[in-house]
């Protein structure tokens, strides 16, 4: 890359960071001018938290994605890849530039941070995280804005059209992570007798070896 090329490169970096953080700063009003909260439509109280680690640049928190699917990178030595569905929103304008730069085929080769970035994705249970994904060198790989809605229900108006964003990345590789259960065996392994337990309702210290034995052991 040419120094004028990779100064370019940097300029439209800092500008779509700088796009990022003033999604940021809207993140919360855009929430709460929806009619539909996306942090509290799924059952059983979960949500979904992706944040977005650009080198040099900061980290980009979204709330507002309400479908994570992973697609690819369960098996050893396959591809990885996963995609994140949202309504459309102004936190989200700073995905909408790296989206467009990416698809014109001006972010440059794969050292580029913005070609190049890690993705933390985490599923949320009463501001507890159940499961995490921790996805390496990340790229967009799709964009696509879907229309959703159902059929003449929504015509007649009886129902809204729901404008959603559908992102698709590939990575590198990734690492799952169970913070939960790890705090739940790392509370048991310092615990020496019953009387000093402080674990959740039904965990005995008899479960310490049941969770060895399995291999659980953090």
């Amino acid at each position: 890359m040419t120094l004028s090329k990779k100064y370019s490169t940097l300029i439209i970096a800092s500008l779509i960071v700088s796009v990022l953080a003033l999604g940021i700063s809207y993140q919360g009003s855009t929430a709460e001018t929806l009619e539909f909260d996306p942090t509290k439509g799924a059952i059983n109280d979960l949500q979904i938290q992706a944040v977005f680690h650009f080198t040099g640049f900061g980290n980009l928190s979204l709330e507002t994605f309400s479908v994570f699917q992973q697609d690819s990178g369960f098996k050893k030595g396959e591809a990885v890849s996963f995609k994140l569905f949202g309504l459309a929103g102004l936190d989200k304008i700073g995905l909408y530039k790296l989206s467009d730069k990416t698809s014109q085929g001006r972010i440059g080769s794969v050292n580029d941070p913005l070609n190049n970035f890690d993705i933390d994705v985490r599923i949320i249970q009463n501001e507890q995280v159940l499961h995490e994904f921790k996805y390496k060198g990340c790229k967009i790989a799709d964009y696509k804005v879907l229309t959703l809605f159902d059929a003449d229900e929504t015509y007649s108006g009886k129902t809204k059209f729901a404008i959603v964003d559908g992102f698709e990345f590939s990575c590198r590789g990734y690492e799952p992570a169970t913070p939960l259960f790890d705090e739940i065996v790392l509370k048991i392994k310092k615990a020496h007798t019953t009387s000093t337990l402080e674990l959740p309702p039904g965990v005995t210290w008899e479960s310490y070896e049941s969770f060895k034995s399995k291999g659980f052991e953090p």
